[in-house]
């Protein structure tokens, strides 16, 4: 069954009958569907005709189709830098249609019906930016046609697709263990190109892509891809139109693990990025081109009652931005321990992640790490304050799985800006034909930004159902006026 990821909420004053109706869903599915079992003997193919379990499908012979559901709820509070305390909810709902013939190819069909209630004016944090983004509008929502491709498995390993798709740069190849799954899609994947999946709305793109996987015989893997983004993450009611004024593309080379040394996986890319628009579809002055080459190392050590792991990320940037000579440049550091046999499995990670600003805006260079179109929810602080723009944050994790039913997500970050004389850039790139996608605020020439405490309780009570509850707070320092506050619960359902 093709998957989706979703995320949702509703309005404080209508939200609790989302949440209702999706508990009602919930229930039914837990009492219909047997909960998932330890691996036993592989079972024989399923017969021909409809199966419920493990998701909903018909196969005859060589065809099958597969329908999914993915219902997302999600309630969230803000109070940014004021003495006021906001709620808003939203609700995203997902139907996905696969028709497959084989592994030879497949049509592919999602769509999406996502509705915000009780968007306020004095909101804030990501509140404010849907607000403005929805007319000033109090209650928000769209039906759209969020994803729809063909794809085509010519020869083993090799796989093209064609049509409005999801680009996740980084995620390319996948392994089965948890802690390098973890570790490839929540702190490797997505920092340059991603969908904003934590948004309500989400980006989708309009375009190509290939990938060539050579086995674990030879232990490479290619991928490229070419499109244009879509509208969406913020933007609800106009979202999933194609913005035709930007571009973009790459590929991306990928060793895996063992090929070459023992427990690492490196990687090359690279990418270039168009944004034309004119001023009044957002874009600046002057057109931006730009090239990011880059690379990267990950490993998974085992080392005493443990398992050490290790990331280090790399890239580099020019071209042109906004008429100006472009030359900036970013990097991660980060390594982790965990005691794989010790209750709760206790994971102690800590690093930094950095993007360069400019020194002189008067120079003639544009020095400032440019973001693309990444997923910054994941990396810089689950406020969403910052992108990876004249930023230098230093970080300490920590993650806790007392029981498969409950993990525990916990971060402190600090946040300065790489150089005093740029601004603090916020934002996740295009996502709307009226702004750029991401917001400068002077420096005044403050370089502390301040500290951000995350927390967040995740209980996968069951497959096909996950209860999650969240809490950000923001000291700010120098270059924040107060502090924010940041909570949510969600529900989704996935089957």
């Amino acid at each position: 069954m093709a998957r989706a990821a979703v995320e949702a909420g509703k309005k404080r004053r209508t939200g609790a009958d989302g949440l209702i109706r999706v508990i009602a869903l919930a229930l039914g599915l837990l009492a219909g569907v047997t909960p998932a079992r330890a691996e036993e003997a592989k079972p024989a193919p399923p017969p021909d005709g409809f199966h419920a379990a493990p998701s909903l499908y018909w196969q005859q012979g060589k065809h099958r189709v597969d329908l999914g559901l993915n219902v997302r709820v999600r309630e969230e509070a803000w109070s940014a830098f004021s003495d006021d305390t906001t709620w808003y909810t939203g609700t995203r709902t997902r139907v996905s249609l696969k028709y497959s013939y084989d592994t030879l190819f497949a049509l592919y069909a999602q769509f999406q019906d996502l509705r915000l209630n009780g968007l306020e004016a004095t909101g804030g944090g990501a509140e404010a930016i849907y607000f403005m983004n929805s007319g000033l509008r109090e209650d928000a929502g769209d039906d759209a046609i969020r994803q729809l491709y063909f794809q085509i498995q010519p020869v083993p390993g090799a796989v093209l697709r064609a049509g409005r798709q999801d680009i996740k740069l980084g995620q390319e190849v996948l392994y089965q263990e948890p802690n390098w799954r973890y570790l490839k899609m929540a702190r490797l994947g997505e920092r340059l190109v991603g969908t904003v999946g934590w948004s309500h709305a989400e980006r989708s793109n309009d375009g190509a892509t290939a990938s060539i996987d050579f086995g674990e015989a030879k232990g490479y893997n290619v991928y490229a891809f070419a499109a244009r983004p879509t509208t969406g993450v913020f933007d609800v009611p106009g979202e999933y139109h194609r913005q035709k004024d930007v571009a973009y593309g790459g590929a991306a080379f990928n060793v895996k693990r063992n090929t070459w040394l023992e427990n690492t996986e490196l990687g090359l890319f690279g990418l270039v990025y168009n944004d034309s628009r004119p001023t009044s579809k957002g874009g600046l002055p002057d057109s931006v081109m730009v090239y990011t080459v880059g690379g990267q190392m990950l490993g998974v050590y085992p080392m005493g009652p443990g398992q050490a792991d290790a990331l280090l990320w790399g890239a580099g940037q020019f071209g042109r931005y906004n008429d100006l000579e472009h030359r900036a440049g970013a990097f991660l550091l980060e390594a982790g321990y965990q005691l794989t046999d010790v209750f709760a499995k206790p994971w102690l990670r800590l690093g930094v992640n950095a993007g360069s600003g400019d020194n002189d805006a008067a120079d003639g260079t544009h020095g400032t790490f440019f973001n693309m179109l990444p997923t910054n929810h994941l990396y810089y602080g689950f406020a969403d304050q910052l992108a990876l723009q004249n930023l230098v944050n230093w970080f300490v994790q920590l993650r806790l799985s007392p029981h498969p039913m409950f993990q525990l997500n916990a971060f402190v970050h600090r946040f300065s800006l790489w150089n005093d004389e740029d601004a603090r850039y916020s934002g996740t790139g295009a996502f709307s034909r009226r702004n750029f996608g991401f917001v400068a605020t002077p420096s005044r020439g403050y370089r502390t930004i301040g500290t951000e405490y995350d927390v967040v309780a995740t209980f996968p009570i069951h497959r096909a159902v996950t209860l999650e509850a969240g809490y950000s707070r923001i000291q700010g320092a120098q270059m924040l006026n107060g502090d924010l506050d940041f909570a949510y619960f969600s529900l989704e359902l996935n089957y």
